[in-house]
């Protein structure tokens, strides 16, 4: 088996047993997300504006990973030379092979070269050109080296090929003039996660936690200040920060290869609402009962029917409500490579599920109705 096979081969095990490493540690905690992309669409960004930023979005039909590229000069490939041995005395020529500097700005992408006459060269590439000519390099540029090329004509002497004056496009057939828009060979330049790692997401996902635990919404209640017993009593939580799904992109560099070139990494970051611990700090259980309609529409809704007044409870003649709020987290990759665009499910870094607590406890006053003696 060659080394590019076997190259592709541990590439195809390494991804295959990140999949499923992640996917167990997403299933222990039994949270059913809705489903993800399966593969990002691939597109060209010429600029760094808004990496490392998280970027709400609302659905995602599609989610965009960047080409593989950079904004910083990449290529590989040093100029050499080469002729095919022919008879002695026999017409012959060299062919000067010189590797293309690419550079990804936001509109296209600039490519330079230096002529076999130390000329410097350079053209703007269309960065969804392809094609077998400089000019058209756009596609092939993220994961190929590329060369133009150049000839020089001359006579086959003594096992080489003996040339002499001016340089040819390759693909030019002796045109007197040189020609702006040379020909290229390209060659394949493998770049996977190995070579361009993925940065840690942890610190981006720590910080919407931050976000989702500053965000914990208040607690209110129905009748209030005062309940009855054996009566629903109806409690809610205003302002929570993710009342149901809040979904984040985020993109972040892997560090460049030895050709300069970097992978680009699109994070999807989804956060769900899992539901609500609630305690009513009721002896006599902690049921959840149908809410009055009187209650009205309110974001995590519920009721319970105290039988006890509240101060026969707690000194200060209270019940203490608190509530805890539950959110799933996950974290899904994606990115374009030398083998086409990619998609795993990795672990978001933080124990789940999230816990957060509005402030409390919540008092609640529970009463009853007595009946006032009339006098004969």
């Amino acid at each position: 088996m060659s080394v590019a096979c076997r190259r592709i081969v541990a590439y195809v095990v390494a991804v295959t047993v990140w999949l499923a490493t992640s996917a167990s540690v997403l299933a222990e905690d039994g949270f059913p997300p809705a489903p993800v992309p399966g593969e990002c669409h691939v597109k060209y960004v010429g600029s760094g504006a808004g990496q490392g930023q998280l970027v709400e979005i609302h659905g995602h039909a599609t989610i965009d990973c960047d080409r593989v590229g950079n904004t910083a000069p990449y290529g590989a490939g040093t100029e050499h030379t080469d002729s095919n041995p022919v008879p002695d005395g026999a017409p012959c020529y060299v062919v000067f092979y010189a590797p293309v500097t690419f550079q990804n700005l936001p509109n296209y992408i600039h490519a330079t070269w230096k002529s076999p006459m130390a000329t410097s060269e350079s053209v703007n590439v269309d960065p969804n050109s392809y094609g077998t000519v400089v000019s058209a390099t756009g596609v092939t540029a993220a994961t190929n080296d590329v060369f133009v090329l150049f000839r020089q004509n001359g006579t086959f002497q003594n096992q080489q090929c003996q040339s002499g004056g001016f340089w040819f496009d390759y693909c030019q057939l002796g045109a007197p003039a040189p020609n702006p828009d040379p020909c290229i060979l390209a060659q394949p330049h493998i770049i996977v996660p190995a070579d361009s790692p993925p940065p840690a997401v942890g610190p981006y996902v720590a910080s919407v936690v931050r976000d989702i635990k500053a965000q914990a919404g208040s607690l209110h209640s129905m009748p209030s200040p005062n309940g009855l017993v054996n009566l629903p009593t109806c409690f809610w939580i205003e302002g929570i920060g993710v009342p149901d799904e809040r979904d984040f992109t985020l993109v972040l560099p892997g560090p460049p290869d030895p050709s300069n070139r970097r992978i680009y990494y699109t994070y999807l970051i989804r956060v769900f609402f899992a539901g609500i611990d609630w305690s009513f700090d009721d002896p006599f259980g902690n049921d959840h009962t149908q809410p009055h309609p009187a209650c009205g529409q309110h974001p995590q809704l519920t009721a319970h029917s105290y039988q006890m007044i509240s101060e026969k409870r707690n000194s200060d003649g209270y019940y203490h409500v608190t509530a805890i709020e539950k959110y799933q987290v996950t974290v899904d990759l994606y990115w374009d490579d030398s083998y086409g665009p990619h998609h795993v499910a990795v672990d978001p870094g933080v124990p789940l599920p999230i816990t957060v607590s509005p402030p409390g406890p919540y008092n609640q006053f529970v009463g009853q109705v007595e009946a006032i003696p009339i006098g004969r």
